[in-house]
């Protein structure tokens, strides 16, 4: 009787064993699983806050545009209230060009646009 207790136990040592294997080797998986799926919703809500933030640039650049010359040679800075982007131009009156710096930053993300118009 000893000669199969003793048998019985390495069995159990190598089950408890490839068990704790199995159980690392899927923990593993699983982890880095939901970091990729992680990463790809983060990639999502950048690209989608990009596109917000090419819109407001759009439209601001648009606006500008339909303003006169003589109004724009008077201001310096244009700004326009929203919650979730700071958008603003900065208006430079060199000899007959007007050069207008135009930025759109996110307030909680980190997205910043710029284009520069000489008008």
């Amino acid at each position: 009787m000893n000669t199969i207790k003793n048998t019985s136990k390495p069995k159990k040592a190598y089950t408890l064993l490839i068990t704790i294997v199995l159980i690392s080797l899927f923990s593993y998986l699983i982890i880095s699983t939901m970091q990729t799926k992680s990463f790809a919703n983060k990639n999502i809500q950048n690209q989608y806050l990009y596109i917000q933030a090419k819109n407001h640039m759009d439209f601001f650049k648009n606006h500008i545009n339909s303003m006169s010359t003589e109004q724009l040679k008077s201001m310096n800075k244009l700004e326009l209230k929203d919650d979730f982007f700071e958008i603003e131009a900065n208006i430079n009156n060199t000899n007959s060009n007007l050069q207008i710096d135009i930025f759109v930053k996110s307030i909680s993300f980190d997205i910043r646009l710029h284009q520069r118009v000489i008008r």
